[in-house]
């Protein structure tokens, strides 16, 4: 498989000078194509930092981080903007959705930026995004009438309308139950058999033992890179639920 995302000694220092915080000290990492990587540390160890790098939400203090082998630091706003909105999709621990605004309306929101998406194909997109993600019932919904982890699935729904070469997740499962986490992570599972690639960052073992590589920050270093050969599915831990429910 090909490699997607390269870093070399990727560095990031906030408040330059007496006061400077170094988040990132020096990060070399390769990711290749159809991945499904989880990201840990403690707080404060870089991986944040590190996922809004790559995702292209900041740039590095130093260091060189190419996307499909094109040179991405130094690249100017606007170019960066054109490569979240049509290349990265995004998933927040907050959701981020809009409040009293429909499901529906909610997911369009990547496509208002592309101007070659006439409005039937965008409606269209949105629809076929919220069915992928099981919501086809609560389209018309708006987001204060659904569940947390029916938020979290309009915000998945969102960060694959545009079909992005890559998912980031920032804590996707920080705000849900255990069932909801296992549910959304049953869902990136199956986006991830289907070949997308996705980077996730988490706290929790659990949720990081459904990826296929976990790799370790610590104070702005890699600590380990580990490829996981056993690999466990959401699913198997969504029927001990199922069981507790009906005995």
């Amino acid at each position: 498989m090909k490699p997607i995302i390269k870093t070399k000694d990727i560095t990031k220092v906030f408040n330059p000078g007496i006061n400077e915080v170094r988040a990132l000290g020096g990060v070399s990492i390769e990711i290749e194509e159809k991945e499904f990587v989880s990201i840990m540390g403690a707080s404060g160890s870089g991986k944040s930092t590190f996922l809004n790098i790559i995702g292209c939400l900041d740039q590095p203090t130093s260091g060189e981080y190419l996307l499909e082998d094109t040179k991405v630091s130094g690249l100017s706003g606007k170019e960066l903007s054109f490569i979240r909105n049509r290349k990265f999709g995004f998933v927040f621990q907050s959701y981020n959705l809009l409040a009293r605004t429909s499901a529906l309306e909610n997911v369009q929101l990547p496509l208002l930026y592309n101007k070659n998406v006439p409005v039937k194909e965008r409606i269209e997109l949105a629809e076929h995004a919220l069915e992928r993600v099981g919501l086809a019932n609560r389209m018309h919904h708006k987001t204060n009438e659904l569940s947390g982890g029916q938020q979290q699935r309009v915000a998945i729904a969102r960060a694959l309308v545009n079909n992005p070469l890559a998912l980031f997740a920032d804590e996707p499962t920080g705000n849900l139950d255990s069932r909801s986490s296992y549910q959304i992570m049953e869902m990136f599972q199956e986006l991830n058999d289907e070949g997308k690639l996705i980077i996730m960052v988490t706290h929790e073992p659990d949720i990081a033992s459904l990826t296929k590589r976990i790799i370790r920050f610590k104070d702005g270093l890699v600590l380990s890179d580990e490829k996981l050969t056993e690999l466990k599915r959401a699913t198997d831990y969504l029927k001990e639920y199922q069981t507790d429910a009906h005995p």
